[in-house]
């Protein structure tokens, strides 16, 4: 059972998640703007989502940008996994190595999938933390 502080983080991190989320939103429609930067509001997004999820169900903080470790730790504490789990951690790589480095391998994002996929990961988060 989480405590109130952690209720407070939960809510905290489903705010600032949202914001991201609007970010994805803007930043996909616009061509001008690059993949990086809708993949790394995208899985901040997500992360945020999923750490709330997490403080809702009392579990402790994680400080890591990790998405498939978060995803695991859902799954040991018997929390649903949220939509489209089997496939999140392809997220992982905007949080730091593509802020800081150049990937010539890295494939187009289809921001049309990365934009649903938000959205169900909050709904989602909504729906496990009762916001």
């Amino acid at each position: 059972m989480s405590t109130p502080e952690a209720r407070n983080l939960a809510r905290v991190l489903a705010r600032k998640a949202e914001g991201d989320a609007k970010a994805v939103r803007y930043l996909a429609e616009n061509p001008e703007m690059d993949d990086d930067s809708v993949g790394f509001h995208a899985q901040q997004a997500i992360e945020k989502w999923i750490k709330a999820v997490m403080a809702t169900h009392g579990l402790p903080e994680e400080r890591t940008h990790d998405l498939a470790g978060l995803l695991d730790t859902l799954e040991v504490a018997k929390i649903e996994a949220p939509p489209g789990a089997d496939w999140l951690d392809f997220l992982t790589v905007f949080a730091v190595p593509l802020r800081y480095e150049e990937r010539l391998d890295f494939e187009a994002l289809d921001r049309d999938a990365v934009v649903t996929l938000v959205a169900e990961v909050g709904d989602w988060a909504g729906r496990l933390i009762g916001a």
